[in-house]
């Protein structure tokens, strides 16, 4: 999960006084918010990886708008650690290792699949820091597939796909300056 709150004293302090002067400042932090929304949802769309970008993007939305703050979060299990990166471990009780893809084969795809088809796997192990071994199967020729390297940790560097401060600030100046002209025009 990520969670963003973003507050009206981040923004122009003139224009955001101004908006208040005017009224209510709801509509456009709710604006605000929705426009980072789309940002980060445009951004993990335009990543490869098509399934797993679009689940992130999905999970993304407007959560809380008050009178002076927006918060914008995305509720999808990967989205922190895609945009700061970090160790990424096997679950508790779960499997020993993670199975990190080799080949264009096994791309996309779990070891239980390869097994489901029909596909005996074993481990030819190596034990070599954090690595336990190499996943694959043998086509009955005395030949090796190698499918995914075994690993105690990995881990992931970032990729960053939500808006930095300095974007979500400038959609926050945008709507509110929006919001004063669509105000002064109603006087």
């Amino acid at each position: 999960m990520l969670h963003v709150t973003h507050n009206a004293r981040q923004l122009d302090r003139d224009l955001a006084e101004f908006a208040a002067r005017l009224g209510s400042l709801r509509t456009p932090m709710l604006r605000w918010g929705q426009a980072v929304a789309k940002q980060a949802r445009d951004t993990a769309r335009a990543r490869p990886g098509k399934r797993f970008w679009a689940d992130l993007a999905r999970s993304v939305q407007v959560r809380a708008v008050a009178e002076e703050s927006v918060s914008v979060h995305s509720t999808h299990v990967a989205a922190a650690q895609k945009q700061f990166g970090g160790p990424i471990v096997p679950k508790p009780g779960g499997a020993r290792a993670l199975t990190i893809p080799i080949t264009d084969e096994a791309r996309g795809k779990r070891a239980a699949e390869f097994e489901a088809g029909g596909r005996d796997l074993f481990v030819l192990p190596r034990d070599q820091g954090d690595t336990v071994g190499i996943l694959g199967y043998s086509d009955g020729r005395d030949t090796f597939h190698a499918l995914f390297v075994l690993r105690r940790r990995v881990v992931q560097k970032p990729e960053p796909w939500w808006p930095t401060a300095d974007e979500a600030i400038a959609h926050g100046n945008r709507e509110f300056a929006r919001h004063i002209q669509e105000q002064l025009r109603r006087i």
